[in-house]
């Protein structure tokens, strides 16, 4: 069981790579996904995305859930199958599709 893991282009030139796919396991979180990254693809994908052990500041994650995307914290459970992806406040705010009124 997979998931697949998606980085800005921002993020990418921090993290080494622009995707990855993951094994996990029932009940385990964007955490887990993220230490399995880390062990990987090197250290870097901790600094990158992680400070003080939550995700940095200046870095959402999220998956797409019925078409739209949804914010998503290091404890959320994952599944296979999902699409995760990290990108920077700014690039989020940018990449985001406009809500019709």
């Amino acid at each position: 069981m997979c998931v697949t893991v998606e980085f800005s282009r921002s993020l990418t030139a921090r993290i080494g790579t622009h995707e990855a796919r993951v094994g996990v396991r029932e009940g385990e979180t964007l955490g887990d996904v993220i230490r399995r990254l880390a062990d990987e693809y090197g250290p870097q994908v901790r600094s990158g995305l992680l400070e003080r052990g939550r995700l940095r500041s200046d870095t959402i994650a999220s998956r797409e859930v019925d078409g739209r995307r949804q914010s998503i914290t290091l404890d959320t459970p994952v599944e296979s199958g999902d699409t995760l992806r990290f990108e920077l406040t700014s690039e989020y705010r940018k990449s985001r599709p406009k809500q019709l009124a």
